[in-house]
């Protein structure tokens, strides 16, 4: 990383120099140009510093914001590639650094490289103080991870007509998770089920993802079709292992006076999974004749390979009263699993007049999973459980869209359709339907949209859906589900722009309690008053409220409560950009986050609720002549909560960048 960070500092500084002697800048043969864009970002932060890695994760350190290299060839100056181009940003230390490479050939070839890096981090503050005087009702849940993105894509044309390609991908995920678990295990009892609800514990828990893909195809065309095949192989990998973070220890349910007494010695678990698949893609779509186009799709993989689980647990629980005994408890199950899925699709569109089409599209999925296990569980050096199961999860659905396109007038488009589905989702056990998990859903699916653009000053885009099923699978899948989506847009005077954008979303499951709604408003006012001096401004509301019952299968009561979830959302953003000299530029941007209402259930005080989130940045930039853009960027920032206070945080962010295009 110091190394390309010291090469492209002196790209950004010894090339342009050279490049200003004779205004032009030549490579074996190659015109380049390009940009980049260093410096240094300096981090004040106060308060919870993981709540700010969670929003923000920026810190202190050298920074390639940006970099651009690129080159084409002159004619008959190279047979190896006509073009170049080298893109990379963030790197240095930003959350989510990534790069380019491409290189080309006319009609020869085209090789296409990336790479990026997501880092994400959650911690919130669990020892916080809670308005209900309880303790360990947060979520204990906390991560730091960092996923992986890399592919190489390489496109050799064999003719005008045929093309073939290449690639390979990659796709990681390591870091670690700590999280709560119980000390479940196979076959036991229903009195251990008040144990289990009364003592989550805190475990350390690293994890490890890999993904990898081989993949080769071709393409054709010939008169108005094309056709698209990819043959690929992948590869699936994934482990986690955790243990209790110390010893004895424990449950976070420190506010239950038997928990005290129910100490967890020592926990460990291990799980993994490798799975691998062929998999083969066409896609294929032309005209049959000027009327009628069809296109289709046929997609097919099956992972398969072997799942397997160990886990050992040695602490206390309790017996009867208030008694506790020791436990110790070992449990193993290794599986083979075969996951098959099949999806095909084909569409058709219709041209009936030049102002009126007709669109119809079918798709068939057939997913399965399928399991066979040999699972085993010791308490006490006592078989409590050992079987061999074989279970089954199969999936089939149909889906149909018919949609009708109208266009009585240049500026309105009217396409109102509709969708039905129907699914079948089927859990065997040992080869025997369970009626509790397997269900028949039938779903239609109205859909109307009206685009409706009379001028270059005026513009209306509305959707309206309205889903209905006539069976539930979950208890938060909603019976019903009615949305509208509106968004408008005017710009009476070239300098000025008004845009506004309305959503309602109804979800409800009556049989199960569940309700949802969903209010969301957002406008935006832009005006450019003359080439120094540009302003916006915009108002944003978002509603949302759930309400739903929940049933605890087994544990302590009460076993069925009900929760109430409420959030408004309100934002305002400011924004000026003003050039008062030939060089000299001043922009401020700001929003204010306000949110209100509270997660609760019944029985208990709400631990989130209302919050402040402010953050503005004003940057000051000055062009020197041949030299490139110094700008300096100064953020401010913090974040408070109102019923949970430990998460609160404020921060200061400066960033100096030097810009050079050459």
């Amino acid at each position: 990383m110091r190394t390309l960070l010291a090469a492209s500092l002196a790209i950004a500084f010894i090339i342009p120099c050279a490049a200003q002697e004779d205004q032009k800048y030549n490579l074996a043969g190659f015109d380049i140009q390009g940009s980049t864009a260093v410096g240094y970002r300096f981090s004040s932060i106060g308060g919870r510093q993981e709540k700010f890695m969670e929003l923000f994760n920026l810190r202190s350190g050298p920074r390639l914001f940006d970099f651009n290299f690129s080159g084409r060839a002159n004619p008959g100056a190279s047979k190896l590639a006509d073009s170049f181009q080298i893109t990379a940003s963030g790197l240095g230390g930003d959350p989510f650094p990534g790069g380019q490479l491409t290189v080309s050939k006319s009609k020869v070839y085209d090789l296409r490289t990336n790479f990026r890096q997501s880092y994400y981090y959650f911690d919130r503050n669990d020892d916080a103080a809670l308005p209900s005087g309880r303790h360990a009702l947060t979520t204990n849940h906390n991560w730091a991870t960092v996923r992986r993105f890399g592919s190489i894509n390489l496109l050799i044309h064999a003719s005008n007509r045929l093309k073939f390609r290449m690639e390979y991908g990659k796709n990681s995920r390591d870091g670690i998770n700590n999280t709560t678990r119980t000390m479940e295990y196979f076959g036991s009892p229903s009195a251990f089920g008040a144990f289990l609800r009364d003592n989550p514990y805190y475990v350390y828990a690293p994890i490890r993802d890999r993904l990898n893909k081989f993949a080769g195809g071709l393409d054709y065309t010939i008169s108005d079709w094309s056709f698209h095949y990819t043959l690929s192989y992948q590869n699936f990998d994934q482990s986690m292992n955790w243990n209790n973070a110390f010893s004895p220890e424990r449950s976070i349910n420190i506010d239950s006076a038997m928990t005290a007494k129910e100490l967890l010695q020592t926990a460990a678990w291990s799980e993994s999974r490798n799975l691998k698949t062929p998999s083969g893609e066409f896609f294929y779509n032309g005209k049959v004749n000027g009327k009628l186009t069809l296109r289709g799709s046929i997609l097919y993989f099956r992972f398969h390979g072997p799942a397997n689980l160990d886990a050992s647990f040695i602490g206390s629980a309790r017996t009867t009263g208030t008694a506790t005994a020791p436990y110790t408890i070992a449990m193993s199950s290794a599986a083979k699993l075969t996951e098959p899925n099949l999806v095909v699709d084909q569409g058709f569109t219709v041209k009936i007049t030049s102002w009126f089409d007709i669109h119809g599209d079918y798709r068939y999925n057939r997913y399965t999973i399928n399991s066979t296990a040999e699972i085993s569980s010791l308490r006490d050096s006592t078989t409590s459980f050992k079987e061999s199961l074989e279970n089954e999860w199969r999936q089939g659905m149909h889906q149909v869209d018919l949609n009708l396109e109208f266009r009585p007038f240049n500026s309105l488009i009217l396409r109102p359709g509709v969708r039905f589905i129907k699914r079948d989702t089927t859990v065997l056990e040992d080869g025997t339907a369970d009626p509790q998990r397997s269900v028949r859903n039938k779903t239609i699916w109205p859909i109307a949209s009206l685009a409706y653009v009379p001028s270059s000053k005026f513009s209306a885009r509305m959707d309206v859906q309205s889903i209905t099923s006539g069976t539930t699978y979950t208890r938060i899948t909603p019976h019903t589900d009615v949305g509208t989506r509106l968004a408008v847009r005017y710009r009476p005077l070239s300098q000025l722009s008004i845009e506004n954008s309305v959503v309602t979303r109804n979800r409800t499951n009556l049989a199960d309690s569940f309700s949802s709604r969903v209010r969301s408003n957002a406008s935006t006012i832009s005006w450019s008053w003359n080439e120094h001096l540009s302003t916006y401004a915009g108002f944003s509301y978002d509603s949302f409220l759930a309400t739903a019952s929940v049933n605890f299968l087994r544990g302590t009561a009460p076993l069925k409560t009900s929760w109430r979830d409420q959030t408004v959302n309100r934002v305002w953003q400011l924004g000026v950009a003003t050039k008062p000299m030939k060089r000299l530029g001043i922009n401020f941007n700001g929003n204010f986050v306000r949110s209100t209402g509270a997660g609760e259930i019944s029985g208990e005080l709400p631990i989130f609720g209302a919050l402040s989130w402010p953050m503005a940045t004003g940057s000051v930039y000055y062009d020197f002549p041949r030299l490139g853009r110094l700008t300096a960027d100064l953020q401010r920032t913090y974040y408070f909560e109102e019923i949970v206070r430990g998460n609160d945080f404020g921060a200061n962010l400066l960033m100096v960048r030097w810009t050079k295009a050459f």
